[in-house]
Protein backbone atom coordinates (compact mmCIF):
# COMPACT_ATOMS: atom_id res chain seq x y z
CA UNK A 1 0.00 0.00 0.00
CA UNK A 2 1.23 3.70 -1.10
CA UNK A 3 -0.11 6.70 -0.78
CA UNK A 4 -0.91 6.66 -4.98
CA UNK A 5 -3.50 3.87 -3.53
CA UNK A 6 -5.46 7.15 -2.30
CA UNK A 7 -5.67 9.92 -4.84
CA UNK A 8 -9.00 10.63 -5.92
CA UNK A 9 -10.52 8.62 -3.12
CA UNK A 10 -12.50 10.08 -0.71
CA UNK A 11 -11.87 10.68 3.00
CA UNK A 12 -14.78 7.94 4.13
CA UNK A 13 -12.95 5.36 2.00
CA UNK A 14 -9.53 6.28 2.96
CA UNK A 15 -10.33 6.32 6.66
CA UNK A 16 -11.80 3.10 6.51
CA UNK A 17 -8.94 1.66 4.36
CA UNK A 18 -6.40 3.27 6.62
CA UNK A 19 -8.59 1.14 10.04
CA UNK A 20 -8.34 -1.92 8.30
CA UNK A 21 -4.64 -1.48 8.07
CA UNK A 22 -4.08 -0.82 11.28
CA UNK A 23 -6.28 -3.61 12.91
CA UNK A 24 -4.81 -6.50 10.72
CA UNK A 25 -1.37 -5.26 11.80
CA UNK A 26 -2.46 -5.87 15.40
CA UNK A 27 -4.54 -9.03 14.85
CA UNK A 28 -0.84 -10.31 12.65
CA UNK A 29 1.41 -8.74 15.60
CA UNK A 30 3.64 -6.87 12.41
CA UNK A 31 5.28 -4.21 13.85
CA UNK A 32 7.24 -3.28 10.31
CA UNK A 33 3.14 -3.23 8.56
CA UNK A 34 1.97 -1.70 11.23
CA UNK A 35 5.05 1.38 10.90
CA UNK A 36 4.94 1.64 7.59
CA UNK A 37 0.98 1.91 7.81
CA UNK A 38 1.72 5.31 9.74
CA UNK A 39 3.88 6.71 7.48
CA UNK A 40 1.59 6.13 4.90
CA UNK A 41 -1.40 7.95 6.94
CA UNK A 42 0.99 10.75 8.01
CA UNK A 43 1.87 11.31 3.91
CA UNK A 44 -1.60 11.41 3.21
CA UNK A 45 -2.82 14.75 1.16
CA UNK A 46 -5.60 15.98 3.67
CA UNK A 47 -6.89 19.22 1.78
CA UNK A 48 -10.06 17.70 1.38
CA UNK A 49 -10.46 16.34 4.46
CA UNK A 50 -13.25 18.61 7.07
CA UNK A 51 -12.68 18.46 10.70
CA UNK A 52 -14.31 15.76 11.12
CA UNK A 53 -12.46 13.09 8.79
CA UNK A 54 -9.55 15.32 10.21
CA UNK A 55 -10.68 14.57 13.92
CA UNK A 56 -10.97 10.49 12.91
CA UNK A 57 -7.53 10.48 11.05
CA UNK A 58 -5.79 11.51 13.99
CA UNK A 59 -7.89 9.35 16.06
CA UNK A 60 -6.80 6.23 13.76
CA UNK A 61 -3.18 7.05 14.65
CA UNK A 62 -3.58 7.74 18.01
CA UNK A 63 -5.45 4.03 17.79
CA UNK A 64 -2.15 2.64 15.83
CA UNK A 65 0.34 4.06 18.36
CA UNK A 66 -1.36 2.51 20.69
CA UNK A 67 -0.70 -1.09 18.82
CA UNK A 68 2.74 -0.39 18.38
CA UNK A 69 2.91 -0.55 22.49
CA UNK A 70 0.79 -3.64 22.65
CA UNK A 71 2.81 -5.39 20.16
CA UNK A 72 5.87 -3.89 21.66
CA UNK A 73 4.92 -4.50 25.10
CA UNK A 74 2.45 -7.72 25.06
CA UNK A 75 3.51 -7.59 29.10
CA UNK A 76 2.89 -3.54 29.75
CA UNK A 77 5.46 -1.95 31.17
CA UNK A 78 5.26 0.67 33.24
CA UNK A 79 8.55 2.63 32.93
CA UNK A 80 8.82 6.85 33.54
CA UNK A 81 9.14 7.54 29.43
CA UNK A 82 7.34 5.77 26.59
CA UNK A 83 7.34 7.85 22.87
CA UNK A 84 4.88 5.35 22.00
CA UNK A 85 2.29 6.73 24.69
CA UNK A 86 3.75 10.07 23.83
CA UNK A 87 2.55 9.98 20.36
CA UNK A 88 -0.28 8.39 21.29
CA UNK A 89 -1.25 11.36 23.63
CA UNK A 90 -0.93 14.00 21.11
CA UNK A 91 -3.16 12.48 18.66
CA UNK A 92 -5.45 11.80 20.07
CA UNK A 93 -5.84 15.58 21.92
CA UNK A 94 -5.37 16.49 17.83
CA UNK A 95 -8.22 14.91 17.39
CA UNK A 96 -10.18 16.45 20.30
CA UNK A 97 -9.62 19.58 19.12
CA UNK A 98 -10.76 19.13 15.95
CA UNK A 99 -14.17 16.82 16.44
CA UNK A 100 -15.21 19.57 19.14
CA UNK A 101 -17.52 21.32 16.54
CA UNK A 102 -18.58 18.34 14.79
CA UNK A 103 -21.43 16.75 16.64
CA UNK A 104 -19.34 13.18 16.78
CA UNK A 105 -20.54 11.83 20.00
CA UNK A 106 -19.36 8.51 19.75
CA UNK A 107 -15.92 9.46 18.77
CA UNK A 108 -15.67 11.82 21.00
CA UNK A 109 -16.27 10.05 23.99
CA UNK A 110 -14.08 7.38 22.82
CA UNK A 111 -11.58 9.80 22.50
CA UNK A 112 -11.89 11.10 26.06
CA UNK A 113 -11.91 8.03 27.68
CA UNK A 114 -8.50 6.39 25.66
CA UNK A 115 -7.18 10.00 27.11
CA UNK A 116 -8.44 9.26 30.60
CA UNK A 117 -6.91 5.90 30.41
CA UNK A 118 -3.56 7.13 29.48
CA UNK A 119 -3.16 9.85 31.67
CA UNK A 120 -3.87 7.01 34.47
CA UNK A 121 -1.34 4.99 33.01
CA UNK A 122 1.21 7.57 33.16
CA UNK A 123 0.55 8.88 36.64
CA UNK A 124 -2.06 12.10 35.83
CA UNK A 125 -4.09 10.45 38.02
CA UNK A 126 -5.80 14.14 38.25
CA UNK A 127 -6.83 14.75 34.68
CA UNK A 128 -7.61 11.58 33.62
CA UNK A 129 -10.94 12.23 36.20
CA UNK A 130 -11.54 15.41 34.15
CA UNK A 131 -11.68 13.40 30.77
CA UNK A 132 -13.99 10.63 31.99
CA UNK A 133 -15.87 12.98 33.55
CA UNK A 134 -16.05 15.39 29.97
CA UNK A 135 -16.69 12.17 28.21
CA UNK A 136 -19.78 11.09 30.66
CA UNK A 137 -21.26 14.94 30.45
CA UNK A 138 -21.62 14.13 26.38
CA UNK A 139 -22.94 10.21 27.39
CA UNK A 140 -23.29 9.44 30.73
CA UNK A 141 -24.18 6.36 29.79
CA UNK A 142 -20.90 5.39 28.12
CA UNK A 143 -20.07 2.00 29.68
CA UNK A 144 -16.32 2.10 29.23
CA UNK A 145 -15.91 5.33 30.31
CA UNK A 146 -17.67 4.71 33.41
CA UNK A 147 -15.38 1.34 34.54
CA UNK A 148 -12.53 3.17 33.49
CA UNK A 149 -13.36 6.08 35.67
CA UNK A 150 -13.38 3.20 38.67
CA UNK A 151 -10.72 1.68 37.32
CA UNK A 152 -9.06 5.53 37.90
CA UNK A 153 -10.14 6.54 41.09
CA UNK A 154 -8.39 3.12 42.11
CA UNK A 155 -5.05 4.07 40.93
CA UNK A 156 -5.91 7.74 42.35
CA UNK A 157 -6.07 6.38 46.06
CA UNK A 158 -2.57 4.52 45.86
CA UNK A 159 -1.40 8.11 46.28
CA UNK A 160 -3.76 9.39 48.63
CA UNK A 161 -2.48 9.05 52.15
CA UNK A 162 -5.63 10.44 53.68
CA UNK A 163 -7.27 7.39 55.48
CA UNK A 164 -10.95 8.95 55.12
CA UNK A 165 -10.09 10.65 51.81
CA UNK A 166 -8.32 7.30 50.24
CA UNK A 167 -11.40 4.89 51.59
CA UNK A 168 -14.43 7.47 49.65
CA UNK A 169 -12.30 7.31 46.78
CA UNK A 170 -12.33 3.18 46.74
CA UNK A 171 -15.69 3.66 47.88
CA UNK A 172 -16.48 5.36 44.92
CA UNK A 173 -14.28 3.45 42.20
CA UNK A 174 -16.20 0.20 43.10
CA UNK A 175 -19.23 2.28 42.50
CA UNK A 176 -18.34 2.68 39.11
CA UNK A 177 -16.69 -0.35 38.47
CA UNK A 178 -19.64 -2.40 39.46
CA UNK A 179 -22.14 0.03 37.34
CA UNK A 180 -20.32 -0.43 34.32
CA UNK A 181 -20.92 -4.26 34.13
CA UNK A 182 -24.93 -3.52 33.27
CA UNK A 183 -23.70 -1.73 30.46
CA UNK A 184 -23.97 -3.17 27.08
CA UNK A 185 -21.37 -1.23 25.33
CA UNK A 186 -18.55 -2.92 27.75
CA UNK A 187 -16.62 -5.61 26.48
CA UNK A 188 -16.27 -8.85 27.79
CA UNK A 189 -12.43 -8.89 29.27
CA UNK A 190 -13.00 -5.57 30.23
CA UNK A 191 -16.03 -6.61 32.34
CA UNK A 192 -14.08 -9.15 33.74
CA UNK A 193 -11.34 -7.00 34.57
CA UNK A 194 -14.04 -4.22 36.47
CA UNK A 195 -15.35 -6.80 38.65
CA UNK A 196 -11.90 -8.36 39.64
CA UNK A 197 -11.08 -4.64 40.97
CA UNK A 198 -14.19 -3.93 42.46
CA UNK A 199 -14.05 -8.08 44.33
CA UNK A 200 -10.53 -6.74 45.30
CA UNK A 201 -11.61 -3.66 46.70
CA UNK A 202 -14.11 -5.60 48.85
CA UNK A 203 -11.48 -7.27 50.56
CA UNK A 204 -9.93 -4.46 52.44
CA UNK A 205 -13.61 -3.32 53.60
CA UNK A 206 -16.98 -4.30 54.38
CA UNK A 207 -19.72 -4.41 52.23
CA UNK A 208 -21.83 -2.23 53.97
CA UNK A 209 -19.19 0.40 54.73
CA UNK A 210 -18.46 0.59 51.24
CA UNK A 211 -22.24 0.69 50.32
CA UNK A 212 -22.70 3.24 53.03
CA UNK A 213 -22.34 6.84 50.90
CA UNK A 214 -22.55 9.72 53.24
CA UNK A 215 -25.02 12.85 52.57
CA UNK A 216 -22.42 15.85 53.90
CA UNK A 217 -23.94 18.79 55.64
CA UNK A 218 -24.11 22.68 54.07
CA UNK A 219 -21.05 24.03 55.10
CA UNK A 220 -22.39 27.50 53.14
CA UNK A 221 -25.02 28.00 55.54
CA UNK A 222 -23.12 30.45 57.28
CA UNK A 223 -21.52 32.55 54.30
CA UNK A 224 -22.23 35.22 52.84
CA UNK A 225 -23.95 35.07 48.65
CA UNK A 226 -20.83 36.41 47.43
CA UNK A 227 -18.27 33.49 49.03
CA UNK A 228 -21.30 30.85 47.96
CA UNK A 229 -21.05 31.36 44.23
CA UNK A 230 -17.14 31.83 44.31
CA UNK A 231 -16.99 28.68 46.05
CA UNK A 232 -19.36 26.68 44.00
CA UNK A 233 -17.59 27.91 40.99
CA UNK A 234 -14.53 26.58 41.81
CA UNK A 235 -15.69 23.34 42.69
CA UNK A 236 -17.87 23.36 39.26
CA UNK A 237 -14.37 23.42 37.75
CA UNK A 238 -12.69 21.26 40.09
CA UNK A 239 -9.95 23.92 40.80
CA UNK A 240 -9.61 23.15 45.07
CA UNK A 241 -6.84 22.14 45.91
CA UNK A 242 -8.60 18.86 47.27
CA UNK A 243 -8.44 15.76 46.02
CA UNK A 244 -12.35 14.97 46.91
CA UNK A 245 -12.75 18.41 44.38
CA UNK A 246 -12.11 15.42 41.50
CA UNK A 247 -14.60 13.03 42.49
CA UNK A 248 -17.86 15.36 43.77
CA UNK A 249 -18.48 19.74 44.16
CA UNK A 250 -20.42 19.59 47.18
CA UNK A 251 -19.55 22.29 49.71
CA UNK A 252 -17.98 19.76 51.72
CA UNK A 253 -14.91 19.79 49.35
CA UNK A 254 -14.77 23.77 49.06
CA UNK A 255 -11.48 24.11 50.86
CA UNK A 256 -7.69 23.64 49.48
CA UNK A 257 -7.06 20.96 52.27
CA UNK A 258 -4.34 19.07 50.40
CA UNK A 259 -0.45 19.90 51.75
CA UNK A 260 2.93 18.77 52.73
CA UNK A 261 2.91 15.69 55.18
CA UNK A 262 5.08 16.00 58.47
CA UNK A 263 8.78 15.42 57.74
CA UNK A 264 11.32 14.56 59.48
CA UNK A 265 14.56 16.21 58.95
CA UNK A 266 17.89 16.47 60.21
CA UNK A 267 18.33 18.68 63.18
CA UNK A 268 20.35 21.58 60.48
CA UNK A 269 17.53 21.63 58.20
CA UNK A 270 14.78 24.17 58.22
CA UNK A 271 10.60 23.55 56.69
CA UNK A 272 12.13 24.65 53.43
CA UNK A 273 9.28 22.77 51.49
CA UNK A 274 6.94 23.20 53.84
CA UNK A 275 7.80 27.16 53.11
CA UNK A 276 7.69 26.55 49.05
CA UNK A 277 4.79 24.96 49.08
CA UNK A 278 2.95 27.66 51.30
CA UNK A 279 3.67 30.38 48.67
CA UNK A 280 3.06 28.21 45.46
CA UNK A 281 -0.14 27.45 47.39
CA UNK A 282 -0.88 30.96 48.14
CA UNK A 283 -0.22 31.97 44.65
CA UNK A 284 -2.23 29.79 43.13
CA UNK A 285 -5.74 30.38 44.73
CA UNK A 286 -4.85 34.10 44.97
CA UNK A 287 -4.54 33.79 40.99
CA UNK A 288 -7.62 31.42 41.15
CA UNK A 289 -10.14 34.21 42.37
CA UNK A 290 -8.16 37.32 40.36
CA UNK A 291 -8.96 34.81 37.65
CA UNK A 292 -12.77 34.58 38.63
CA UNK A 293 -12.90 37.89 39.38
CA UNK A 294 -12.21 38.84 36.10
CA UNK A 295 -15.18 36.97 34.58
CA UNK A 296 -18.18 38.13 37.22
CA UNK A 297 -16.96 41.44 38.32
CA UNK A 298 -16.21 42.97 35.54
CA UNK A 299 -17.76 46.68 35.58
CA UNK A 300 -15.52 49.84 35.14
CA UNK A 301 -13.60 49.80 38.38
CA UNK A 302 -12.95 53.52 39.79
CA UNK A 303 -9.32 52.84 39.26
CA UNK A 304 -9.53 52.40 35.73
CA UNK A 305 -11.33 56.53 35.47
CA UNK A 306 -9.42 59.60 34.33
CA UNK A 307 -6.94 56.88 33.21
CA UNK A 308 -5.93 58.90 29.49
CA UNK A 309 -5.69 56.06 26.85
CA UNK A 310 -6.40 56.52 22.93
CA UNK A 311 -8.79 54.52 20.87
CA UNK A 312 -7.01 53.04 18.50
CA UNK A 313 -10.20 51.44 17.05
CA UNK A 314 -9.26 47.75 17.00
CA UNK A 315 -11.59 46.99 20.32
CA UNK A 316 -8.36 45.92 22.67
CA UNK A 317 -9.80 45.58 26.06
CA UNK A 318 -7.51 48.23 28.34
CA UNK A 319 -9.05 47.37 32.15
CA UNK A 320 -8.31 46.33 35.35
CA UNK A 321 -10.82 43.11 34.82
CA UNK A 322 -8.34 42.39 31.45
CA UNK A 323 -5.18 42.66 33.84
CA UNK A 324 -6.46 40.12 36.26
CA UNK A 325 -6.81 37.71 34.03
CA UNK A 326 -3.41 38.39 32.66
CA UNK A 327 -2.21 37.89 36.31
CA UNK A 328 -3.74 34.79 36.59
CA UNK A 329 -2.00 33.73 33.76
CA UNK A 330 1.47 34.82 34.41
CA UNK A 331 0.87 33.54 38.28
CA UNK A 332 0.00 30.07 37.32
CA UNK A 333 2.69 29.84 34.38
CA UNK A 334 5.54 31.20 36.94
CA UNK A 335 4.18 28.02 39.46
CA UNK A 336 5.94 25.24 37.58
CA UNK A 337 9.35 26.62 37.56
CA UNK A 338 8.92 26.93 41.19
CA UNK A 339 7.96 23.38 41.50
CA UNK A 340 11.54 22.44 39.79
CA UNK A 341 12.95 24.68 41.92
CA UNK A 342 11.55 22.47 44.77
CA UNK A 343 12.38 18.89 43.36
CA UNK A 344 15.81 20.24 42.96
CA UNK A 345 16.32 20.64 46.60
CA UNK A 346 14.07 18.24 47.96
CA UNK A 347 15.98 14.91 45.55
CA UNK A 348 19.50 17.02 45.75
CA UNK A 349 19.93 16.63 42.52
CA UNK A 350 22.76 19.89 43.16
CA UNK A 351 21.96 22.02 39.59
CA UNK A 352 22.06 25.77 39.82
CA UNK A 353 19.02 27.32 41.11
CA UNK A 354 19.15 29.71 38.77
CA UNK A 355 19.02 27.50 35.65
CA UNK A 356 16.70 25.02 36.65
CA UNK A 357 13.34 24.86 34.65
CA UNK A 358 10.16 22.52 34.96
CA UNK A 359 11.29 20.99 31.56
CA UNK A 360 15.08 20.54 32.06
CA UNK A 361 15.08 19.47 35.90
CA UNK A 362 14.27 16.11 34.53
CA UNK A 363 17.47 15.33 32.82
CA UNK A 364 20.96 15.06 33.81
CA UNK A 365 22.73 18.39 33.82
CA UNK A 366 19.67 19.92 33.06
CA UNK A 367 20.44 18.63 29.30
CA UNK A 368 17.97 16.14 27.21
CA UNK A 369 21.00 14.80 25.39
CA UNK A 370 22.39 13.56 28.21
CA UNK A 371 18.92 11.22 29.22
CA UNK A 372 16.84 11.26 32.22
CA UNK A 373 18.07 11.70 35.80
CA UNK A 374 17.91 8.53 37.55
CA UNK A 375 18.13 10.11 41.28
CA UNK A 376 14.11 10.47 39.47
CA UNK A 377 13.75 8.43 37.18
CA UNK A 378 14.21 5.27 39.14
CA UNK A 379 12.32 6.21 42.06
CA UNK A 380 9.03 4.27 41.71
CA UNK A 381 7.30 7.50 42.70
CA UNK A 382 3.89 7.33 40.87
CA UNK A 383 2.96 10.91 41.28
CA UNK A 384 6.66 12.06 40.14
CA UNK A 385 6.04 10.33 37.16
CA UNK A 386 2.76 12.18 36.68
CA UNK A 387 4.88 15.60 37.17
CA UNK A 388 7.44 14.37 34.39
CA UNK A 389 4.73 13.94 31.57
CA UNK A 390 3.09 17.32 33.21
CA UNK A 391 5.91 18.83 32.00
CA UNK A 392 5.74 17.31 28.72
CA UNK A 393 2.17 19.92 28.11
CA UNK A 394 4.78 22.87 27.88
CA UNK A 395 7.03 24.64 25.37
CA UNK A 396 10.57 25.36 25.90
CA UNK A 397 12.75 25.72 22.76
CA UNK A 398 15.36 23.56 23.72
CA UNK A 399 12.66 20.89 24.67
CA UNK A 400 10.63 20.68 21.39
CA UNK A 401 8.70 17.73 22.37
CA UNK A 402 5.30 18.14 23.93
CA UNK A 403 1.85 15.90 23.78
CA UNK A 404 0.03 19.48 24.53
CA UNK A 405 -1.44 20.88 20.69
CA UNK A 406 -1.43 24.14 22.30
CA UNK A 407 1.65 24.11 24.19
CA UNK A 408 4.15 26.26 21.93
CA UNK A 409 0.92 28.80 21.76
CA UNK A 410 0.51 29.20 25.11
CA UNK A 411 4.48 29.84 25.89
CA UNK A 412 4.17 32.25 23.01
CA UNK A 413 1.26 34.22 25.30
CA UNK A 414 3.43 33.98 28.47
CA UNK A 415 6.53 35.36 26.46
CA UNK A 416 4.88 38.19 24.91
CA UNK A 417 3.19 38.96 27.98
CA UNK A 418 6.11 39.06 30.43
CA UNK A 419 8.56 40.83 27.48
CA UNK A 420 6.86 41.85 24.58
CA UNK A 421 3.47 43.49 23.60
CA UNK A 422 0.33 41.59 24.60
CA UNK A 423 -3.38 42.74 23.86
CA UNK A 424 -6.54 41.24 24.56
CA UNK A 425 -9.27 42.07 22.21
CA UNK A 426 -13.20 41.95 21.78
CA UNK A 427 -13.15 40.40 18.63
CA UNK A 428 -10.50 39.60 16.24
CA UNK A 429 -8.87 43.13 14.44
CA UNK A 430 -9.28 42.85 10.67
CA UNK A 431 -6.08 43.91 10.01
CA UNK A 432 -4.18 41.33 12.19
CA UNK A 433 -1.72 39.44 10.85
CA UNK A 434 1.06 37.23 12.45
CA UNK A 435 4.04 39.96 11.92
CA UNK A 436 2.32 42.39 14.20
CA UNK A 437 4.70 43.51 16.66
CA UNK A 438 1.82 43.03 19.44
CA UNK A 439 0.54 39.21 20.23
CA UNK A 440 -3.38 39.55 19.89
CA UNK A 441 -5.94 36.81 21.54
CA UNK A 442 -9.66 37.28 21.41
CA UNK A 443 -11.20 37.61 25.03
CA UNK A 444 -13.32 34.59 25.17
CA UNK A 445 -10.22 32.68 23.90
CA UNK A 446 -7.53 34.05 26.54
CA UNK A 447 -9.95 32.97 29.39
CA UNK A 448 -10.20 29.57 28.12
CA UNK A 449 -6.41 29.45 27.56
CA UNK A 450 -6.14 30.74 31.48
CA UNK A 451 -8.12 28.48 32.65
CA UNK A 452 -6.41 25.84 30.78
CA UNK A 453 -2.97 26.72 32.74
CA UNK A 454 -4.83 27.51 35.70
CA UNK A 455 -6.06 23.78 35.95
CA UNK A 456 -2.51 22.67 34.35
CA UNK A 457 -0.80 24.46 37.74
CA UNK A 458 -3.37 23.18 40.03
CA UNK A 459 -2.59 19.56 39.15
CA UNK A 460 1.00 20.14 39.38
CA UNK A 461 0.67 21.41 43.06
CA UNK A 462 -1.75 18.33 43.92
CA UNK A 463 1.12 15.75 42.41
CA UNK A 464 4.12 17.94 44.68
CA UNK A 465 2.57 17.15 47.69
CA UNK A 466 1.78 13.18 46.62
CA UNK A 467 5.60 13.02 45.83
CA UNK A 468 6.28 14.13 49.59
CA UNK A 469 4.01 12.12 51.03
CA UNK A 470 5.44 9.10 48.98
CA UNK A 471 9.26 10.11 49.95
CA UNK A 472 8.81 10.74 52.91
CA UNK A 473 6.57 7.14 53.77
CA UNK A 474 9.65 6.01 52.35
CA UNK A 475 12.79 7.72 53.35
CA UNK A 476 11.77 7.92 57.17
CA UNK A 477 13.40 4.19 57.98
CA UNK A 478 16.66 5.35 56.22
CA UNK A 479 17.16 8.81 58.39
CA UNK A 480 20.04 9.07 61.01
CA UNK A 481 17.96 8.78 64.67
CA UNK A 482 20.14 10.57 66.22
CA UNK A 483 19.91 13.94 64.75
CA UNK A 484 16.53 14.28 63.84
CA UNK A 485 13.73 16.26 64.42
CA UNK A 486 10.11 16.30 63.45
CA UNK A 487 8.12 18.84 61.83
CA UNK A 488 4.46 18.66 62.57
CA UNK A 489 1.72 20.29 60.53
CA UNK A 490 0.43 23.33 62.34
CA UNK A 491 -2.51 25.30 61.15
CA UNK A 492 -1.98 28.84 60.02
CA UNK A 493 -5.23 30.43 61.50
CA UNK A 494 -7.36 32.60 58.57
CA UNK A 495 -7.04 35.43 61.08
CA UNK A 496 -3.45 35.53 60.42
CA UNK A 497 -3.54 36.27 56.89
CA UNK A 498 -3.77 39.97 56.16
Amino acid sequence: METTNFNNKEPKEILSILGGLFDSSLEARNLDRLQESIKIANAINTEGFDNNSLAILNYFLGNAWSYVFKIKNPIPDFGFEDEEIEKEILYYRKALELIKDCEDDFITCQILTNLGNLFSHIGRIVEAQEYFNLCLSINDKFGMAIGNRGFGLFHYARVIFEPVHQFIFLQYARKYLLESLNCSDVYKEAKQDFYSKAKYIETAYSINDLNDFKTYKNYYKDLKQEEIDYRNWCAEHKLFINPLNDIFTDSVVANDCLFMPSMVLNASEKPIYQTIYNQVKQEYVSARFLFYESLFYNNTHFSDKDVTLMDTLDYSAYSLTAEKTKIAFRVCYSLFDKIAYCLNLYFKLENKPDKVTFKNVWYKNLRKNQGLNQLLSQTGNWALRGLYWLSKDLYEEDFGTTIEPQAKEIAKIRNYIEHKSFKIVESFNCNYTEETETYEIDRDMFIEKTLKVIKLSRSALMYLAYVFYEEESNREQFRDRTTIMPVEFINLKDEYKT
